[in-house]
């Protein structure tokens, strides 16, 4: 990964609306050696079993959290879009759980954890947005685990497409408001179904041309029927 320069980073964070409202000098005080990362399609950030030294922002792109169990079988934990922090050790746990890695080139600031405890410290809107953040992220998992036992699979994969999409926000040329860069076992992974059945349906939404798919990305062209799958 290779390093943007100092203090240009600052420039770099409109992709983070919490990071992009602190003011520059106070960053820079506060987070002296913080820095951007251009990650290339599929590099890791950090690996699972690595020391936790940092926290994250993805401003750019997409990244998957993923773990690997004593079997050697990997499951896919979460995908996120831009704005979104990840990484472990606030909790003081010593080794991260999981490995982070770009899909499609990606753009990440990086703070060592002990400044950027001096960032929630020092400037208590961004304390309290990130609180929020890590709150919605904690629903979304309580709506997951809600959908496993509850919504059908087709319902589930409707209600991920919304989630990772920020809820249809904004919307590209084709309807949505951004490629996903999922594999069809990525997100059987995050919707609690076998890569088959995930597949079987994906075609199916396909040839309805509610979306478009290949092996690395998922399109959404009719929102107005993912929407309607979701109560399903």
């Amino acid at each position: 990964m290779k390093s943007a320069m100092q203090p240009s980073y600052v420039r770099d964070l409109s992709g983070s609306p919490l990071l992009a409202g602190i003011p520059p000098a106070e960053l820079l005080l506060d987070s002296a050696t913080a820095r951007t990362l251009s990650v290339k399609n599929r590099e890791e950030i950090y690996r699972q079993g690595d020391v936790n030294q940092a926290v994250f922002c993805l401003l750019k792109g997409q990244v998957t959290l993923s773990r690997v169990n004593h079997d050697g079988a990997s499951l896919t934990t979460a995908a996120l879009s831009a704005g979104e922090f990840f990484g472990d050790g606030l909790d003081g746990s010593v080794e991260a759980e999981d490995t982070a890695k770009a899909k499609g080139a990606a753009l990440v600031w990086r703070a060592p954890l002990k400044e950027f405890q001096v960032l929630l410290a020092n400037h208590p809107q961004f304390a309290l947005g990130y609180i929020s953040m890590l709150t919605q992220r904690q629903r979304q998992m309580q709506r997951r685990m809600e959908g496993f036992a509850f919504k059908k699979t087709e319902a589930r994969i409707a209600e991920a497409f919304r989630e990772l999409s920020g809820g249809f926000a904004t919307r590209c040329e084709h309807g949505f408001g951004q490629h996903l860069r999922l594999t069809q076992q990525e997100l059987a992974d995050l919707v609690g179904a076998s890569r088959p059945v995930v597949s079987t349906m994906l075609n199916r939404l396909r040839e309805q041309g509610v979306l478009g798919y290949s092996r690395e990305y998922v399109c959404v062209r009719r929102i107005e029927d993912i929407e309607l799958l979701i109560d399903s």
